[in-house]
């Protein structure tokens, strides 16, 4: 067992200054590592839309044309292609077929689209993109989760798509900047619909396959609830854990971890096979580090420190990239230290908590000394905005900064309509406001760019997207979809998993944990638990970054250091997406 702290000097590829028009710009191409890129069209038009030269390979079909783009062994690994005599189908990602079919993945989802059109989407398992063609007819699918995103723009005469947003932005004609987008990804630090930061540059919907003309709203994430008076809903949990990451392990391939000292975290160092060292960010004496490395030598896994330094906010193009337009680059957790995860192939729980333990879903509360304190149970009357400010990285009163924006009122009422638009779009699909609010939080929370930059540099799995976990977060009442389910669970998959207590949850039970966290917060000379994370205002203010990245708006620099943070990410991918370099002024009101 080894217990490294890695240091990680700049690398050429990664400095630390990245402010357009400063000491770094885009790389060459501006484009991710790996790329599906499309067009509804022949060979043709996808070669009169990019240039060859920029594919590995190319799969065309009657209506839709596809050119796969990507490093020799993630695209060989992650993606699968079938061309038959009426038509093709391109997997990118991670797709399981049933077990009782012996034939390639794509070659599957084509049979199954032939046979049965867009129901066949109801079918499919894992993380993925599914581009298919039949006789003519043509859908575009991502996952349940939608976890791999899928860009669109229109254009005349036909519609291009594409997994990297910069990629399918070349396309864009008039590439006018969306405010009503910027104001939410400034303020919220996320894009809600379908927005990105470009008016013509969509997503495909949550939910939803792309044709030609029309996108198909599909009916796989509904909520049905059983009767939970009966199931027992732990046990049904651990053996769906324990297929999903059966699913994904046994290769024999070296892999590593992203692990905290959570659930999500020991769930994979106790059941992934290949996980030979773990990773966790943070500094030596942290309690989160202290519980990550007692659980990973119980697994017996090497753990390496990735050490808090101010390339914790590195703006660089080739990290901003990743934020898609979508959401906030804070979010690349191990931002920093992207040299030292050395395995080709990395594991992380990430959603798991959104998923199971239900983050977005608010507990009933009693207020005490100032304090909100839960007390157990689900709020029987929820306010979904109100709860979203605290869970989302919601910032700002006053007028929204995007000065072009047509809204006329404040960012909290911005906030609020957003909020409520999203929730009332969700229709049948939700039984209740609670379940409504899971379902938010569910669609927004796959854009972070920490899941997209691993997947763009490694081998990946994300078990969160397993079809039969989703099925039990859809099925079973938000009243059992807790951290006290989850950790029967995985009682049930190992019965020593919480032999190191996480340092936010030192008890079994969640009423005790709640009163300690209370009283940790709230009485004088007593150490809080504190969050895992580096405190990012201080590392912003010691690392100077005002004259680094806006050292000639002056005006910027009385703003918080997380809204500057987004703005620099809004100016730094609006440039790797259009080519055009904005300055701060230009885009917000800075009075």
């Amino acid at each position: 067992m080894t217990d490294a702290t890695v240091e990680t000097p700049p690398s050429d590829d990664e400095p630390a200054r990245s402010r357009p028009g400063t000491t770094s710009s885009p790389s060459e191409s501006g484009l991710m590592n790996d790329e599906l890129f499309g067009v509804f069209g022949d060979r043709e038009r996808l070669d009169a839309s990019r240039p060859a030269t920029e594919f590995d390979r190319v799969v065309a079909g009657e209506t839709v044309t596809i050119g796969l783009r990507g490093s020799e062994g993630r695209h060989r690994e992650r993606s699968h292609v079938y061309e038959g005599p009426d038509g093709c189908c391109v997997v990118w990602g991670e797709l399981f077929p049933p077990e009782s079919t012996d034939i390639d993945a794509s070659e599957w989802v084509y049979e199954r689209f032939a046979a049965v059109g867009t129901d066949a989407f109801d079918e499919l398992n894992g993380a993925y993109l599914v581009a298919v063609e039949h006789d003519g007819t043509a859908a575009i699918a991502p996952d349940l989760l939608r976890s791999v995103e899928c860009y669109v723009t229109d254009r005349d005469g036909y519609r291009a798509f594409g997994t990297d947003p910069v990629g399918v932005a070349r396309l864009v004609e008039d590439p006018s900047i969306d405010d009503r987008a910027l104001n939410q990804f400034v303020h919220f630090g996320v894009s809600f619909e379908n927005r990105t930061l470009l008016e013509r540059l969509r997503r495909v919907p949550f939910d939803a396959a792309l044709g030609e003309r029309s996108t198909t709203e599909l009916e796989r994430f509904v909520y049905r609830p059983r009767d939970g008076s009966q199931a027992d809903h732990a046990a049904d949990l651990a053996e769906r854990l324990e297929r999903a990451v059966a699913r994904r392990d046994g290769d024999g391939a070296s892999a590593g971890a992203l692990a905290s000292a959570g659930y999500d975290s020991r769930l994979l160092l106790a059941t992934v096979s290949d996980i030979d060292v773990s990773y966790t960010l943070g500094t030596p004496t942290a309690p989160e580090v202290r519980v990550a490395r007692e659980v990973a030598t119980q697994y017996g896994v090497d753990h390496e420190l990735l050490p808090v330094t101010d390339r914790y906010l590195d703006a660089d193009p080739d990290v901003v990239r990743y934020t898609g337009g979508i959401r906030e680059s804070l979010h690349i957790h191990h931002r920093g230290n992207r040299d030292a995860l050395t395995p080709s192939k990395m594991y992380h729980g990430l959603f798991l908590d959104t998923v199971l333990r239900d983050h977005y879903v608010p507990s009933r509360t009693i207020d005490a000394v100032g304090h909100s304190l839960p007390i157990g149970g689900l709020e029987s009357d929820p306010d979904p905005v109100d709860h979203y400010r605290t869970r989302l990285g919601f910032w700002g009163d006053g007028a929204p900064l995007a000065g072009g924006d047509d809204w006329d009122g404040t960012v909290d009422e911005l906030f609020e309509e957003s909020v409520t638009t999203a929730i009332q779009s969700y229709g049948q699909r939700c039984d209740s406001t609670l379940n409504a609010m899971a379902m938010l939080g569910i669609q927004l929370t796959p854009a972070l760019p920490f899941r997209t930059q691993i997947a763009d540099n490694h081998v990946e799995s994300l078990i969160a997207a397993d079809a039969e976990i989703l099925d039990w977060h859809l099925s079973t009442p938000p009243e059992h979809r807790n951290g006290e389910t989850f950790q029967r669970a995985l009682g049930l998959i190992d019965d020593d998993i919480l032999r190191h207590r996480p340092p936010d949850r030192p008890h079994e039970s969640y009423m005790l944990n709640q009163i300690e966290g209370f009283l940790r917060r709230t009485l004088p000379g007593v150490d809080a638990p504190g969050t895992p994370w580096p405190d990012r205002d201080e590392i912003y203010a010691a690392a100077g970054m005002d004259g680094r990245l806006f050292p000639d708006s002056p005006d910027v620099h009385r703003l918080p250091p997380r809204i500057k943070l987004r703005i620099n990410d809004a100016l730094v991918w609006l440039e790797c997406a259009t080519g055009t370099d904005h300055d701060p002024e230009s885009l917000f009101s800075l009075d």
